[in-house]
């Protein structure tokens, strides 16, 4: 399939309405729940699809309009996020030809082990700004179901994902086919 910017903008903008859509069930549903401090964050999950899917030199300004969006909903900031985005997609293309997303247990074990990672990126960053493990400790005992809940959501989404990008089973978005 031959990758063209028009595609790309298409695509992009209904995985942020998508995102916006999430993110406003997740801060708007959790507290009615009484959950507070708990915010589903979907936009590591959208990083992590396009990391996964897409081979475009456009990548990292794709990530940044992800978290730039998500911002909105955040009090913390798109930087760290964006940051960690373009840090995990360089280690998953180095990976890519690793990782298959054959079976939903597979797109859920590869999807918690690279939350782990984004996390330890942003709690380094969070630690440098901070110079303190108290907020980061906290953000852990958070981290936990948060990072469950969104890796049994992810084969879900990636397949959602998969047809709004219109990726392929096998293939990567960008790969002549």
């Amino acid at each position: 399939m031959k990758l063209q910017l028009k595609n790309i903008l298409i695509s992009q903008f209904i995985t942020i309405l998508i995102l916006i859509v999430l993110e406003i069930v997740s801060t708007g549903i959790l507290p009615i729940l009484g959950l507070q401090k708990y915010s589903i964050p979907f936009n590591i999950l959208v990083v992590l699809f396009l990391g996964f899917k897409l081979e475009t030199p456009y990548l990292s300004v794709l990530i940044l309009v992800v978290q730039f969006f998500h911002s909105f909903f955040s009090i913390e900031g798109w930087e760290m996020g964006t940051i960690a985005g373009i840090v995990i997609c360089f280690i998953i293309s180095f990976l890519r030809d690793l990782i298959h997303f054959h079976s939903s247990l597979a797109t859920m074990m590869v999807t918690q082990i690279f939350q782990f990672i984004w996390f330890v990126i942003v709690s380094f960053l969070l630690y440098l700004k901070l110079d303190t493990l108290d907020y980061i400790i906290d953000k852990f005992w958070r981290f936990l179901p948060e990072s469950i809940f969104i890796t049994l959501m992810a084969p879900f989404f990636f397949s959602l994902f998969d047809k709004v990008w219109g990726v392929g089973e096998k293939g990567l978005l960008g790969d002549e086919s």
